[in-house]
């Protein structure tokens, strides 16, 4: 990295104000230690707020170009703290280390179950949520009724120390969380008795979820600002629903569509047949046709699962299983038999030899 302010900020040394203005905003996105997880991000941004402090500043400028790094520190005393600096060239948007940054509640996390009907039709659920929220009595600033916080004199208010070391570029300044005030920039002398002193308390809440038909197993719905309060204030966590659709006992899906076994004799299958199949929607005639095979689909259009964000419904596909039956008696094995023979079929089963030799010899006119 360059020890030249001029060079750590990509400027030529006549450059205006303008310029090197737009340059730190250009450079202070790119390596804000929140964004940038590359190695060496945070003592890049450090630097490049060290070389803005000095050049942004005229007098300083000034002296930096007559005597170099030495004179400007040495003059203008203690450099400015780098994340002050981004909260006033961003207005105040300087990230979790900064003075007005904004603390975060956690997220929550809950589940709600559903059938194929509560996909088909959408689907509401009414969750009892246990999150923290802001304490009544004291309005969320841990002081018993009639105080008041006061603010922290180890930070100043800020919720963060700063701390100074001699580097190569100069003097750089490291923040960290104030070890008295934790952050919060006051100090509570007198604690409220309904929150002991942290701003919260842990609620139960009916909160209701709207789910929208065409929702998936294992897709979430987020419920911004629905989680947890922030002690101190702040924003509030979000709430994650993860949705389970429950198994159908008929129907398997397939993106949109639905599909389902059905099991028809040989019979059905060979002369073909009428049948009423279950649907979401009540039952519902299908025609099998003559010839049916195991493995032949009878699709019915528009009885599937809708889309997530609106659209036609998918389809459900009846899938056709020839079932042989297992349970013969004699007089229905000879009927197949003589079936058998007529199409000129030499069908020889095992176990009725006997039987069905003296019925093909009776058949076919043999003494």
């Amino acid at each position: 990295m360059p020890d030249d302010y001029y060079q750590v900020l990509g400027v030529s040394r006549d450059c205006s104000q303008t310029e090197i203005k737009q340059a730190y905003r250009r450079l202070a996105r790119r390596y804000h230690p929140d964004v940038c997880r590359e190695d060496g991000a945070e003592d890049r941004f450090k630097a490049i707020s060290n070389a803005y402090a000095t050049l942004s500043d005229a007098q300083k400028r000034q002296r930096y170009d007559m005597y170099g790094e030495n004179g400007s520190n040495g003059a203008a005393g203690r450099p400015a703290d780098i994340f002050d600096i981004f909260n006033q060239v961003f207005g105040g948007m300087g990230g979790p280390f900064g003075a007005q940054a904004q603390n975060r509640g956690a997220d929550l996390q809950y589940e709600v179950t559903l059938d194929l009907q509560g996909v088909v039709d959408g689907f509401e659920a009414e969750l009892s949520v246990q999150r923290q929220t802001e304490c009544e009595q004291c309005g969320g600033s841990g002081a018993a009724p009639g105080s008041s916080p006061i603010t922290c004199v180890m930070c100043a208010g800020r919720g963060v120390v700063a701390q100074e070391r001699a580097t190569l570029l100069g003097v750089m300044t490291t923040t960290s969380t104030c070890p008295r005030c934790h952050g919060r920039g006051v100090v509570i002398a007198d604690p409220c008795p309904g929150c002991s002193g942290r701003g919260v308390t842990r609620t139960s809440e009916e909160v209701l979820v709207t789910i929208p038909p065409g929702i998936e197993d294992g897709q979430r719905i987020r419920m911004a600002g629905h989680g947890d309060v922030p002690a101190g204030g702040g924003i509030p966590g979000d709430l994650l629903i993860r949705v389970r659709v429950q198994r159908h006992p008929d129907f398997v899906r397939r993106e949109r569509d639905l599909l389902m076994n059905l099991d028809i004799s040989f019979v059905q299958a060979a002369l073909g047949d009428t049948v009423t199949v279950p649907t979401l929607g009540g039952e519902k005639e299908i025609t099998i046709q003559p010839g049916a095979q195991s493995g032949d689909l009878v699709e019915l259009d528009g009885l599937g699962l809708p889309p997530l964000h609106g659209g036609r419904r998918g389809r459900q596909i009846v899938n056709l299983r020839v079932v042989t039956p297992t349970d013969l008696d004699d007089d229905q094995r000879a009927l197949l038999m003589q079936f058998g023979l007529q199409r000129g079929e030499d069908v020889r089963p095992p176990e009725h030899r006997g039987l069905f030799d003296r019925l093909r010899r009776v058949l076919g006119g043999e003494a």
